[in-house]
Parts: C-alpha cells; structure tokens; sequence
C-alpha cells in the first residue's frame, strides 16, 4: 500500500508521516529528497524531473507500504501507484509559523544568513503564503487538486491547524480503515 500525505508547507505533512510510518510499520519518503540534490545548505538545486521521476519510481516500485510525504504533481507517472491521499489543510499563518520554528529547530536560521540561502528562503516563504492562489505547475492547491483528480486513490481531508500531536490518533483510525479494507 502506498499513502500520499500532501498538503502545503508547514501543514504537517512529515510529522503526521514519520508518525504513521511508524505505527504503521512503513517505510516513508520525503518527496523534497527526489526533487532536490543534496546540498548543504539544504533546498539550493532543484535535482532535473527526469531524474527526480526515475528515483522516485524506483522506490516505490521496490515498495510493499510505502508513505510518500510532500508533493508529487511534478512525477505524474506516480500517481498511479496511490492508494490512498491524505489532503491536510491549514491556515497560512499556522503553517508559516511552523516554518519559520522548523527552519530555526533545524539551526538553518535562514532569514539570518546572507546571499542565496536568505533570498531561497524568503522565495520559498513567499510560495508557502500564496498556496491558494498559484498555478499547477508548483507545490500549490491547484497541483495537489491536479494529483487528487488524476489518481483513483481515496482521499481524507484533514484539518491540522491544532496541535498536530492531538491529531494523531484521529489520523491513525481514518488511516487504518482503509487498511484493513
């Protein structure tokens, strides 16, 4: 079984993953980690989509359960392989909040730096607060809207603007019954 988690930055999608990950006992991919190339600072080269699309199938054709976390509306060979999305939505300000507290936890402190690391950051800020409003070609609720529409797989709609920790176990039974099924 493969298990989408997508919704816009900062709603939650790697906590509420890595959780079920592990009380599911799937293996879980961050998409971000195909897309882009290994770089310290981290986000600074975009990996090109073929081969972002050739890393990702190969994992998930190696896969039994699977949890993919971010976005995949730029590896529409993917979506095939879906069985089941988790859509998370959240307010702009909560999740902007959470990124600037992720991005300062992880000791990046990128408003901080100086040059391309401040400017990529502030660009991808930027993305973050015009989720709703931007086209499919990005991380966007038109492309996520895209994925959902192209792929067979059901779909729960979660709300994550509480604490995300509170969740989990709602998270877990909604997972579980399409499991089980």
């Amino acid at each position: 079984m493969i298990i989408h988690i997508m919704g816009a930055s900062g709603s939650g999608t790697s906590t509420i993953g890595e959780y079920l990950s592990k009380k599911l006992g799937f293996d879980i991919i961050e998409s971000d980690f195909y897309k882009w190339k290994q770089t310290i600072p981290e986000f600074q080269v975009m990996r090109p989509i073929e081969e972002s699309n050739r890393l990702l199938l190969a994992k998930i054709n190696g896969a039994k359960n699977l949890i993919i976390t971010g976005s995949l509306h730029s590896n529409p060979d993917t979506f095939k392989y879906i069985d089941l999305i988790l859509y998370l939505k959240c307010p702009t300000k909560v999740r902007i909040k959470r990124i600037l507290q992720r991005d300062e936890e992880k000791g990046r402190f990128s408003l901080k730096q100086e040059g391309k690391v401040k400017e990529n950051f502030i660009f991808f800020l930027n993305l973050a607060k015009n989720y709703n409003k931007l086209g499919k070609d990005i991380r966007s609720k038109a492309s996520q809207k895209m994925v959902i529409d192209s792929s067979n797989a059901p779909v729960i709609v979660i709300k994550t603007n509480k604490n995300i920790d509170k969740l989990h176990n709602q998270i877990l039974k909604k997972t579980m019954r399409y499991i089980d099924n």
